[in-house]
């Protein structure tokens, strides 16, 4: 129980629940996820948030709370963002590119006689 109390003695404090839901809205509008206040996992979700965000100003607000963070409870373990892959764009869609698509390219260049099927013209065409 005690755990639970020193978790939320953050949200006690009227500038950093200010702050919190500044970026709630703004998680809102570009992630269109809502965030509760009463929800055990809410710092992590907004460093999760902050890191995926390419909002300035939501960068900004998190910057903010975690400044506020440190004064209050002093200095915590860095939560870093996942890693993300770099997404690669065809005419302005994204594409996935997945470790099988990318196997698979390199097994039929290795294989003699095997070629990838092609539709060109409304005919399939064999590449090798």
């Amino acid at each position: 129980m005690s755990t639970t109390a020193t978790d939320h003695r953050w949200l006690m404090q009227y500038n950093i629940v200010n702050l919190v839901n500044q970026c709630r809205r703004l998680i809102r509008a570009e992630f269109d996820a809502n965030l509760s206040l009463t929800d055990p996992e809410l710092r992590h979700k907004l460093a999760h948030y902050a890191g995926r965000t390419r909002s300035q100003g939501m960068q900004r607000l998190y910057g903010e709370i975690r400044l506020a963070l440190i004064e209050l409870e002093g200095p915590d373990e860095l939560i870093t963002p996942e890693p993300t892959l770099p997404v690669r764009f065809y005419r302005g869609q994204p594409v996935e590119m997945n470790d099988e698509r990318k196997k698979g390219k390199e097994s039929t260049r290795n294989e003699p006689g095997t070629g990838k099927t092609l539709m060109y013209r409304g005919r399939a065409v064999v590449q090798h």
